[in-house]
């Protein structure tokens, strides 16, 4: 007992601590062409508790890659420690500061630098083991973590303070970590709290896993699991390059959190979702989306294009199995560079649901879909242009309704339900601005409280005007017209020759008489 307490006393002293550090460090470093630089070293021969002070690891560029203020640990094996084996007990880390940095003109971290001295892809002596660090469990506090881009306009991606860190057999075996995170919180530069992220962590020189994620934030709180694949030189064109795997269940996002990182999204609003992701972040496929919020509620498959940068044009591809929602909802939900994309007039359709294929770009929609709504159903296959001024957008192609009301959709009052297939060239989805070429067969239109069928219009509409050509076998109105009804201004202004087989002005209730009956041909 003597000799122990003795042996306490000697490796209490300054310069024997300091010895016995550089010992350590210098062994590991001499192996793997590291720099690592531990002020003191303690250890209590009774506990085998050990205290480390000044853990400093450096880059390959002579910058600090992380630095450890105190670190106190339980050494397992004092003989696997001086041999460069490094087992721990517990270990808890106070005052970690990480700096995850990519020069100029490099394309590796200098962690994957790090990493890649600990294997040198060369066979090993079998007298001569890889790197080898484990711990029953860590414990991080008062902590700051940085991640650095050199190449980047924007230097510094992810800046986080006041990082803490629970994890359980914490293991790095070359070139290998692995670890269970029972939690980790932080808070970011940009004011976005993480409250407590759990997931068994996986990293290699190809691939980063997060198996059981479980993350929670003040307001949102996402399931599933996470992988990224990716070649070491990948990680500098990240959101090009690694690869996504996920799958995400029974999750809730915050879009007032999302905001925090980019201002796209309507407020107030949270979203409950389910979903499996896979590509790169600039391509990336959105597959068996289940998403609901309020009275809103979104199934399908969509692809995004070039989202996260601004060098590249922006393009989703979708297939819409149901959308059913809003026009202020729907807006609010999306990006808004697609909230853009919807007409105001969808307003006017009140709850409506969407099913069908569309894609979309910054400034057009090519669309075929269905849409259902108290006000009728519809199908339309569309390309729409200038859609960043949407209400006067450009489109062209065929348009079907179904019992639909028209006048409702386009604030018109004399205009009921209406049934038509008509082709349509033009621009304007407002009243004001609409300015179309519509050839095709009405079924059935409403108009100043009548029901008028089988009439074939060729010809240009705009609000209050119609150029062109009718054709109508409704047995109350059988009449061809060619030319002008303009009725835009103070005078109405016709141009056009009518011939009238027949018509009945009082079933059509432009009159009340009872002798009503019209035939001839009219010329103005």
């Amino acid at each position: 007992m003597l000799l122990l307490v003795l042996g306490s006393i000697i490796l209490s002293l300054p310069f024997v601590q300091t010895r016995l550090a550089n010992y350590a460090t210098n062994s590991i470093n001499k192996d793997f062409g590291t720099n690592i630089n531990i002020d003191r070293l303690r250890v209590s021969l009774i506990s085998w508790d050990t205290s480390l002070k000044g853990v400093y690891v450096e880059d390959y560029q002579k910058d600090t890659l992380f630095y450890i203020d105190e670190l106190t640990t339980s050494v397992l094996s004092i003989r696997n420690l001086i041999n460069g084996k490094l087992e721990f007990g517990g270990i808890e880390i106070d005052q970690l500061n990480f700096k995850l940095k990519t020069y100029e003109g490099e394309t590796s971290t200098n962690l994957d630098i790090f990493v890649e001295k600990l294997d040198d892809k060369k066979p090993r002596d079998p007298n001569t083991p890889p790197f080898y660090l484990s711990s029953t469990d860590i414990s991080i506090a008062n902590s700051h973590f940085r991640l650095i881009d050199q190449n980047q306009e924007v230097a510094e991606t992810l800046n986080f303070d006041d990082l803490k860190i629970a994890a359980e057999n914490f293991l790095i075996l070359g070139p290998e970590v692995t670890t269970e995170i029972k939690a980790l919180s932080l808070l970011s530069k940009k004011g976005l709290e993480l409250s407590k992220l759990a997931t068994n962590f996986k990293y290699t020189k190809q691939q980063m896993r997060f198996d059981s994620l479980n993350l929670l934030t003040p307001k949102s709180h996402v399931i599933g699991n996470l992988v990224f694949d990716y070649n070491r030189e990948d990680l500098a064109q990240f959101i090009d390059k690694v690869n996504i795997n996920a799958t995400f269940i029974d999750s809730k996002v915050s879009l007032d959190e999302v905001n925090v990182l980019s201002k796209q999204f309507g407020q107030g609003k949270e979203v409950f979702f389910s979903s499996s992701f896979n590509g790169v972040l600039n391509d990336l496929n959105i597959v068996d989306l289940f998403l609901q919020t309020d009275n809103t509620g979104i199934r399908g498959d969509f692809n995004f294009k070039n989202l996260f940068t601004k060098k590249e044009p922006f393009l989703l591809t979708s297939q819409i199995k149901n959308i059913t929602t809003s026009y202020y909802e729907l807006r609010a939900l999306m990006p808004e560079v697609l909230g853009q994309s919807i007409p105001s007039s969808f307003a006017n359709l009140g709850q409506f649901t969407v099913r069908g294929d569309a894609v979309v770009t910054e400034s057009s929609v090519d669309a075929q879909v269905n849409i259902n709504s108290a006000v009728g159903s519809s199908y339309a296959d569309l390309t729409l242009t200038d859609v960043n001024n949407i209400d006067n957008a450009k489109y062209k192609g065929f348009v079907s309704l179904i019992d639909f009301d028209l006048g409702k959709f386009v604030n018109s009052s004399n205009v009921g339900r209406t049934s038509l297939d008509v082709n349509v060239e033009g621009q304007g989805f407002a009243k004001q601005s609409l300015n179309t070429e519509v050839i095709g067969q009405v079924y059935a239109i409403n108009f100043n409280n009548y029901e008028y069928n089988d009439v074939s219009v060729s010809g240009i509409l705009k609000d209050q005007l119609f150029d062109g050509s009718l054709l109508s076998k409704d047995e109350n109105f059988k009449f061809s017209f060619k030319g002008l009804a303009d009725f835009q201004g103070i005078e109405n202004n016709f141009n056009f020759v009518a011939s009238v087989e027949y018509a009945d002005l009082k079933k059509l209730n432009f009159i009340k008489d009872s002798v009503s009956i019209f035939k001839g041909d009219v010329t103005m």
